[in-house]
């Protein structure tokens, strides 16, 4: 590592230590929405066991969650544990991104000033930084081998040895297939556009056009192979968990057309392109404090544009996202400004400061710069629906994704600028003894042409600035009213929200007021000579006090400690009586939430569903990040929602019935209604205990934060554990089984009543279904049905129950012990017997009985099973996927290692 290497290094990590210095503080870790602490600790994705196939248990019924990948994410969550890996991976994950940057952009052979600015740009750019604090790290790790891809392609010329140019097209592949691993679907998007690049790149050299279409199309496909060859593990992975089996992944036109407004929810609005240029106007995060909430239309669901546009009469969208941001897109004014001037120098021709060849990447990174901004703006322009036309563009999920795209795009512009300045007004070797301002004036009178144009341009800007400051100040009152209109009722709060909004134009109009000056200094000629390193200093401070400001919002710390109410004398248990009740053999029950809008109901569905169950393994029917659902689980789910139809309430029951949902929590009034409406015969729910919400041990003022409350049990209290005594035990044995028949002409009519009360991907699911299993869904859900009596065999099999059995003496099975892979039952059949196990089917799960492999056995159309005969059996059943895929990429890693040292060792010589 060289001196300015070792530098850009050192600066990074110092300017990346200031901002997340709270890591270093005990107890307390970086906020993650995608990732938290919590999903750490659960035990279905500990390492190194992950890696050869997960199997999440808390989710729903259970779902195949692939297996993790030997990753550098992997690696450092297997270094640092669940509490290091929660404080460090943000500020980890950055500091890759930029030494990938720093190594591209020296690779391009820019100035080391160049590239050092280059790389804070792009760590401190809000789409990556706040990305990143939202929970995904991985993306900009993705990003930061992405850069090194480029890297070690454009470290390749005609003079260099063959065996060299493959090894860096090897390791290239190697990167883009890391970029794979740690993005997916962003990994996808950002492997087409390197190949673009490989492809634009063959083209700038020397030789004919078929010569310089086969050398690019040549390292293409050299690049694809070994990309594939390190990623088969997760590309195996990713297509059996979000691709086979999920609704919405078919390819026809009729899938495509239903999975528009679902695919495109997160879409940029075009209005918003105004965030890239003033930090914040249109808030941060959804409970940023002071005014900051996010207030735009990322993550608007469809049915609100329709409601908005009043396009005919409208269901209520009420249940549907008004908005959800994490992320922001502010790019910084000096940046913007940098690579505004950068792409006016291109239309310049050979007046340009730039190289022919500096031009012609120039115009590559800005039409991908237009490209992708044009697409990320999704449902609210007509670009994205070119791409979506494509195979597969379908599956993925969010246009505003390609916002990365553009970022990565602009952050290249911006350094080339710098690099350009540098060369042209900051020569460290001219002399100049004249003051900085006297500079500036005597170049002001002299100077003519582009630059006496840009510091115009400049000044006019800045008064626009002013002016449209001053008007959306005088129109803060219509801003009220139209938030107001969009989910902010509160006049305060609405208040609030636009008096942020009006400050951080203000904001914008002060940095840019310096940027612009700074700009104009250099262009003088101001900073040649020995000041020189001064307009590189002044740069940095410049870009970091800005983005770093800007970026503060997304800098968000819990005190772990007290966030999952661990006792601090027993940190295995809970402060929560009622956590440590749902946590003691959660593998034989689980627990869902009775809808509502009551405090306990925001306190479950953001602490207790997604914080607290996981880090405490306690399995919840309820959903958590699952947006691509498997097929056969909609399916099932439609069957036993409830229509209009007033006689369906029963619905709800039964699907807490085959599910094993034992516990239930909500507002404690329920109990007449769950009993009367839903079980009027038998009466099976009853209380278990009464808890009231209330501030945390510790809170004393509430700020509106679900983290600061916990329950508290007391016979008055409001809310209440509700135990369901006609759920089903986790396993049981059954001596009368049957598969479900029913007639065509019944079920045709089902299949419309039902969805018409279903989201219409769920019924296109349910009607995708074969006969066998619509009649099963079918039975299932019918209230003539008794699910303790018979259960239902989906699979083709051979054995049939006795005539005129009775389940009531059938034996009994008992855990001999239990992990996420690997269930053993103590069995005690009576008469011939099916083993129910209330868990998700999935053809990875292997079962043996007495140590012999045994047929598993899909039951009740959706979980798992397997017959025995009389007498006592050890039943195990264990989740194993085929490791091939994961030895496939361990190779790779190997051919990596030793070409990394081939490479190191042959360029050190040389």
């Amino acid at each position: 590592m060289g001196k300015p290497s070792f530098v850009a290094a050192i600066l990074l990590f110092a300017i990346l230590g200031l901002l997340f210095a709270k890591s270093f503080i005990p107890d307390y870790v970086h906020f993650s929405n995608d990732g938290p602490l919590g999903q750490q600790n659960t035990e279905w994705s500990k390492l190194p066991g992950s890696i050869w196939g997960t199997w999440d248990d808390l989710n729903s019924i259970g779902v195949n969650a692939g297996s993790f990948p030997p990753s550098v994410v992997t690696l450092i969550r297997w270094l640092l544990g669940a509490v290091g890996y929660a404080k460090f991976l943000v500020p980890v994950a950055l500091f890759i991104l930029g030494i990938g940057a720093w190594t591209f952009f020296r690779q391009l052979k820019l100035s080391p000033q160049a590239a050092a600015l280059g790389a804070l740009a792009t760590i401190l750019n809000s789409v990556f930084f706040s990305d990143a604090c939202w929970g995904l790290g991985s993306h900009s790790i993705a990003f930061g081998m992405d850069f090194l891809a480029l890297a070690l392609v454009v470290a390749n010329s005609p003079t260099t040895l063959w065996q060299i140019r493959l090894t860096r097209i090897v390791l290239a592949g190697f990167a883009v297939g890391i970029n794979v691993v740690e993005a997916a679907d962003i990994g996808a998007i950002f492997s087409l556009l390197i190949a673009v690049f490989v492809l634009f790149r063959s083209f700038t050299e020397n030789g004919s056009i078929p010569r310089k279409v086969s050398r690019g199309i040549g390292q293409i496909i050299v690049i694809a192979f070994f990309a594939g060859f390190i990623a088969w593990q997760t590309i195996v992975s990713l297509v059996g968990t979000q691709i086979s089996g999920i609704v919405g992944a078919q390819q026809d036109e009729a899938t495509k057309a239903a999975r528009w407004g679902f695919a495109t929810q997160w879409s940029f609005p075009k209005v918003e392109t105004l965030g890239i240029v003033v930090p914040g106007l249109f808030g941060y995060r959804m409970d940023t404090p002071d005014g900051g909430s996010y207030w735009g239309a990322v993550g608007r669901d469809l049915a609100w544009d329709r409601f908005f546009a009043k396009q005919g009469p409208q269901p209520d969208p009420q249940q549907q996202f008004l908005r959800f941001s994490g992320t922001g897109s502010y790019a910084g004014i000096l940046v913007l400004l940098v690579a505004a001037w950068t792409i006016a120098q291109l239309f310049r021709g050979k007046n340009s400061i730039f190289s022919e060849t500096h031009r012609k990447f120039l115009w590559f990174w800005t039409v991908v710069l237009i490209a992708s901004l044009l697409f990320s703006y999704g449902r609210f322009a007509p670009f994205y629906a070119l791409l979506y036309q494509l195979p597969y563009f379908s599956t993925i999920r969010n246009p505003n994704k390609f916002l990365f795209v553009f970022s990565w795009a602009l952050g290249i512009i911006f350094t080339y600028g710098i690099h350009g300045l540098s060369q042209r007004y900051l020569q460290p070797f001219s002399g100049n003894s004249i003051a900085p301002v006297a500079q500036l004036k005597a170049w002001w009178t002299k100077v003519r042409g582009f630059d006496r144009n840009w510091i115009l341009g400049c000044i006019a800007v800045f008064v626009v600035s002013l002016v449209a400051w001053l008007i959306y100040y005088l129109q803060k009152p219509a801003l009220i009213a139209y938030l107001q209109t969009v989910g902010f009722p509160d006049k305060d709060m609405a208040g609030q929200i636009a008096i942020f909004s009006v400050t951080q134009i203000g904001w914008f109009v002060l940095f840019f007021a310096l940027a612009a000056g700074l700009f104009a200094f250099i262009l003088s000629g101001a900073f040649t000579g020995r000041r020189a390193l001064w307009a590189g200093i002044f740069l940095g401070v410049l870009l970091v006090v800005d983005l770093g400001r800007a970026n503060l919002p997304w800098i968000v710390y819990w005190d772990y400690k007290q966030k999952y109410d661990i006792d601090p004398n027993n940190s295995a248990n809970s402060t929560n009586p009622l956590i440590n009740f749902l946590r003691d053999k959660p593998y034989e029950h689980r627990v869902a939430v009775l809808q509502g809008q009551s405090p306990f109901n925001a306190l479950y569905n953001i602490e207790w569903a997604q914080h607290h169950f996981p880090y405490y393994n306690i399995q919840s029917l309820d959903k958590i990040q699952m947006p691509r659902m498997p097929a056969d689980l909609e399916a099932y789910e439609s069957a036993l929602s409830p229509n209009a139809a007033p006689d369906s309430v029963y619905l709800f029951a039964r699907h807490w019935q085959l599910t094993n949902t034992r516990y239930l929590l909500g507002l404690a009034g329920y109990l007449s209604s769950l009993n009367e409406q839903l079980d009027p015969v038998r009466h099976r729910f009853s209380i278990i205990k009464r808890f009231a919400v209330g501030l945390k041990p510790g809170v004393t003022e509430f700020h509106q934060r679900t983290d600061e409350l916990t329950a508290y049990p007391g016979d008055d209290g409001q809310y209440a554990l509700f135990d369901f005594a006609g759920a089903l035990p986790r396993a049981k044995l059954y001596s009368r089984w049957q598969i479900a028949q029913v007639d065509t002409n019944t079920l045709q009519p089902w299949i419309k009543s039902v969805q018409q009360s279903v989201p219409k991907e769920w019924g296109v699911a349910l009607a995708q279904q074969n006969t066998n299993d619509l009649a099963t869904l079918y039975t299932l859900a019918s209230a003539n049905f008794d699910p303790e009596q018979t259960v239902l065999v989906t699979t083709n099999f051979s054995m049939t129950s006795a005539a005129n059995t009775t389940n009531a003496n059938s034996g009994t099975v008992e855990f001999k012990s239990y992990a996420p892979k690997d269930i053993i039952f103590d069995a005690q059949a009576a008469a011939p017997s099916i083993l129910l196990l209330n868990d998700k089917y999935d053809p990875n799960w292997h079962v043996t009985v007495d140590g012999k492999p045994a047929e598993l056995l899909r039951c009740n159309f959706i979980m798992r099973g397997v017959y025995l005969t009389p007498g006592n059996h050890t039943v195990e059943f264990q989740f194993r996927v085929p490791n091939g895929p994961l030895y496939v990429s361990l190779a790779a890693i190997g051919v990596g290692i030793l070409l990394c040292g081939f490479l190191f060792f042959s360029t050190r010589r040389k």
